[in-house]
Parts: structure tokens; C-alpha cells; sequence
């Protein structure tokens, strides 16, 4: 099974890392890769929105990685995958996949800002025993040097939140103020962990977080964003288990569709 209108060549490569094995709360994210590729069927390719279709972009969708059930492996294997391709979009998996696909790119680009829509602030330095868990993703981030721009952050400890205050690379922004924030940065990369939104219009999610942003303003300002180099992107922690009606991983695929032919449909139809 294959992301709608996926082709066999392009430099946006989709691929799968079906991983749970730091989830905290409610496992089932690593059913999400095929999930959200079933309901893309559910797609069309084109875009009313931004007037662009799937069927004029080249793009590869690889397949679900085969990963080790220890983080620390699993690192090491998604950064291997990720250094033989230009530009990733990956479907997980919990968040903490989202680390060695950062890692693996900050080698080429210096500059790097990671978007970061999210719930939960991600920045402990060890939880359940690894420092590698999806709730120490946004800090391993850090430590490579890359800005954090947090959009929707409303869940954390004390300690996360003073971090966020005081540390020079992390910046908690509005949503609204998106377009005009990233106007001056070099190389972007997002991350969607779909708990970003509300549990009303995303219940499918391992971590359900009350007062989330809604799709229609997720969308609206996406396509209201600036023409920022864009490296690649993920969408992370949807859970098929908790997402009986489909409603979840329709909201993922429509996001990767749109985000394709956002930074990479080339000039409307």
C-alpha cells in the first residue's frame, strides 16, 4: 500500500517507522504508517485550496522501515535510512522517531529551525529509563543546536516550561504569528504530532491533550506560510486503536497531501 499519488522517483521521499516502544500512555502508534496510507485512498489528489495536484509532483513513497524495539537501535537505523535520501516525510510512530530523521539532516543543514506543533513540551532529558523517549525528543533536538519554534504547547512540567522560558533557541509562538515568524529563516523542518490538535477533531492519539488548535486554522495559516526552504516534515503519534471513525488518520493524510503540494507542488494548476 502506497501514499496516494506516490511514484517510483522525486526527491520527497514518504516512508513509514511503525515504533511505540517508549509510548507512556497508550500504545498502537506504530499502526499508524499503514493506517494513514489506507485512508489517503480516501483522497483525491488535488487540492482545491492551493489549486495543485498530487499527480504533477514526483515523489516516492518507500515503505515502513523495519526498526529494532530498543530506542537507542532505532535511532541509529532511521538516521541510516534518512542519510541516503534529500528529502524526508515520514510517517510515524511515536515522536521519538523524529530525532535521528533531525539528526541525520542537521548534517547538511547548519541553519536548521524545527516547527514543532505539538501538546506536550518533549523537552525532559530522560523518562522510563531512556533518554531517547518520545518525551525527550524535542530536547535531544536541542542539543544538536537546531531553533525550536513550539506552536500549541500546553502540557509539561515545571522544569520544561522554565526551559522554555529561559533557553535561547526555544521560542513558544502563536500560531497566528507563524508567517511572520519563520519570514527570515534559512532551512525549516516540521513536526506534527497530531495531539497538536484537539481531541475533538483528533481522538486517535496515545496522549490526548484537552484545548488543541482545530484543522481549519492549521490549514489556513499552512497555506499563508512564507516561501521558507522546507527540508522535509513528519506527522507523529496518530494511534489507530483509539481512532475508531478514521477521523484521525484522514486529518494526517490530508496534512501530508497538503503539505507536499504546499512547499513542493510547484506552480498552481
Amino acid at each position: 500500500m502506497k501514499f496516494i499519488g506516490a511514484k517510483d522517483s522525486g526527491k520527497v521521499v514518504i516512508f513509514g517507522v511503525p515504533y511505540d516502544g517508549t509510548t507512556c500512555f497508550r500504545p498502537g502508534a506504530r499502526f499508524a504508517p499503514d493506517g494513514v496510507r489506507f485512508f489517503s485512498e480516501n483522497l483525491e489528489t488535488y487540492s482545491p485550496a492551493l489549486n495543485r495536484d498530487l499527480s504533477s509532483v514526483e515523489f516516492t513513497d518507500a515503505g515502513n522501515l523495519e526498526v529494532s524495539a530498543l530506542p537507542e537501535k532505532m535511532v541509529e537505523e532511521v538516521e541510516d535510512f534518512v542519510n541516503r535520501i534529500e528529502i524526508p516525510v515520514m510517517i510515524g510512530g511515536e515522536h521519538s522517531v523524529t530525532y535521528p530523521v533531525v539528526r541525520s539532516l542537521k548534517k547538511s543543514y547548519n541553519n536548521l529551525t524545527i516547527v514543532h506543533f505539538d501538546a506536550h513540551a518533549d523537552l525532559r532529558d530522560e523518562y522510563s529509563g531512556t533518554k531517547f523517549s518520545h518525551a525527550c525528543v524535542v530536547r535531544r533536538i536541542l542539543e544538536l543546536g537546531c531553533r525550536i519554534v513550539q506552536v500549541g504547547v500546553r502540557s509539561g512540567t515545571r522544569e520544561e516550561f522554565k526551559l522554555i522560558k529561559e533557553h535561547p533557541l526555544i521560542e513558544k509562538v502563536d500560531i497566528k504569528d507563524l508567517p511572520q515568524r519563520l519570514m527570515e529563516e534559512q532551512f525549516v523542518y516540521f513536526t506534527v504530532d497530531i495531539d497538536y490538535f484537539d481531541p475533538a477533531f483528533a481522538p486517535g492519539t496515545g496522549t490526548p491533550e484537552p484545548c488543541g488548535g482545530s484543522p481549519v486554522e492549521f490549514f489556513e495559516i499552512l497555506y499563508n506560510l512564507p516561501p521558507v526552504k522546507v527540508v522535509g516534515f513528519d506527522v507523529v503519534e496518530v494511534s489507530p486503536p483509539y481512532d475508531p471513525s478514521g477521523v484521525t488518520r484522514m486529518l494526517a493524510a490530508k496534512i501530508i497531501r497538503e503539505m507536499i503540494l504546499k512547499f513542493w507542488g510547484g506552480e498552481p494548476c
